[in-house]
């Protein structure tokens, strides 16, 4: 059997994704120009289970070289502050915690099918000048998974996967 013959059946398995193809990082670059919205974040627990992120509402941009990306998330399920002008302690902190931003710098590394990030601004005052690497998958135009490496995950979580979809309207 050809190479032209097997690609419908391996795609059709799922165990070819257009980053599995030999592609620059220019053309990765151009997939991942535009901006995303966050689909679902299912992280598999170290007892086998699933669940979804809490911050599950998010958005994140790539311009259009793919230099640059920022990227901000939100537990929906945040509570309400009783008074917006002076939040409690604990109102105060879960809006911190039910919340994600940053911006970064990126590398593409089309080869191997991960970017490595470059945090310029962060939330996270720590995490600033920090790197991170996400292994990404394009599933047509409109759809990618971006998965966190193992070497950033805290138990009991032992697989996150932020799944997205471009924004087009």
């Amino acid at each position: 059997m050809n190479k032209t013959a097997i690609w419908p059946i391996l795609l059709a398995l799922g165990q070819l994704t257009s980053t599995s193809r030999a592609q620059s990082q220019e053309d990765i670059a151009k997939q991942f120009a535009g901006l995303w919205r966050l689909v679902s974040n299912p992280q598999r627990l170290v007892d086998g289970t699933t669940r979804e992120g809490s911050n599950n509402v998010g958005y994140a941009f790539f311009n259009a070289n793919a230099g640059h990306m920022c990227f901000l998330s939100m537990n929906p399920n945040r509570p309400q502050w009783k008074s917006e002008a002076m939040p409690t302690p604990e109102e105060g902190l879960s809006a911190i915690k039910g919340f994600g931003a940053y911006c970064a710098t990126i590398e593409i590394h089309a080869n191997e099918g991960f970017m490595i990030r470059h945090y310029e601004i962060n939330q996270t005052p720590n995490a600033v000048g920090r790197t991170t690497k996400r292994w990404y998958t394009f599933q047509g135009t409109d759809r990618m998974s971006l998965r966190v490496d193992a070497s950033e995950l805290n138990q009991p979580v032992v697989e996150s996967t932020f799944v997205w979809e471009r924004v087009v309207k």
